[in-house]
């Protein structure tokens, strides 16, 4: 994971604001998480909410703007030096560290009451961390806390293969499970899923794919063959363009809470929208 962070800075910092058509700092795109998150914070008198990988600090920032409790402290933990720089500059409470390793005592009163919560993380993990992922946060959190992630997935097997295809050319461990699979992974970690709820896609062009993987106009050129050969692949994940291609990361956010007696998904759960 630190590789591929290491291999990304030169996205990060004043250049992640403007990544992806502004994705992750746009205030709309990013209204579906931040309502969950305040409505949850509201009816559970949180203490603390951390935001895992939180990058440059984005999403708190929203939340304070949204007027969070001013007695809730708001904590981003971070992996990139040079986003956690751009996150203190916001003003932002930092604590450098990884969602597979970091500890419940490195980011607040082991006693208080925590609100974890991540967007577009879990994926670098690669296939083979994510349960360590799940497992090391799960082992941090208590009876009565959540866990709301906005993760990219697929519904369908044949799209996340074909973003999988996609970042296997690109050269990067970055791996996308399928909704189902991801929902099992949680509960084979103990986690509860209470609901799953649609997030906005976010547009893949070859323009940035090129400039954030380091890739030639001869590789865009042959993920565009190789992929648009797909059978049954939607225009909606993956799509040929004059110059190249254009590729959709879907997101789903998934609000969790540990398990008590069994790894079921028991109680509410949300129906997937379609």
């Amino acid at each position: 994971m630190n590789e591929q962070i290491k291999r990304e800075e030169s996205v990060h910092g004043e250049h992640w604001s403007t990544l992806h058509g502004g994705y992750f700092s746009d205030p709309v795109v990013a209204a579906p998480l931040i309502r969950k998150v305040q409505e949850i914070a509201d009816k559970s008198r949180v203490d603390t909410i951390v935001d895992l990988g939180g990058g440059t600090g984005s999403l708190l920032s929203l939340l304070r703007a949204e007027g969070v409790d001013p007695g809730v402290s708001l904590v981003n933990l971070e992996a990139s030096d040079i986003q956690l720089g751009a996150a203190r500059r916001a003003g932002l409470s930092c604590v450098r560290g990884s969602v597979d390793s970091f500890s419940r005592h490195d980011v607040g009163h082991e006693e208080g009451h925590f609100l974890f919560m991540m967007r577009s993380v879990l994926h670098y993990l690669g296939k083979y961390g994510l349960r360590r992922a799940l497992r090391n946060l799960r082992t941090q959190t208590r009876p009565g806390e959540v866990f709301v992630h906005q993760t990219a997935s697929f519904r369908h097997q044949q799209d996340a293969d074909c973003l999988n295809e996609l970042y296997q050319i690109m050269r990067t461990p970055k791996w996308y499970p399928t909704v189902d699979f991801l929902r099992e992974c949680l509960r084979d970690e103990e986690w509860q899923v209470l609901e799953v709820l649609p997030g906005l896609p976010l547009s893949l062009t070859n323009e940035e794919l090129m400039q954030r993987y380091d890739l030639s106009p001869t590789e865009i050129l042959r993920i565009s063959d190789q992929l648009s050969q797909k059978p049954l692949l939607s225009e909606a994940v993956f799509k040929r363009t004059d110059n190249g291609f254009c590729a959709f990361l879907h997101y789903w956010i998934y609000v969790c809470t540990p398990a008590i007696s069994d790894k079921s998904d028991s109680g509410r759960v949300s129906p997937i929208v379609v």
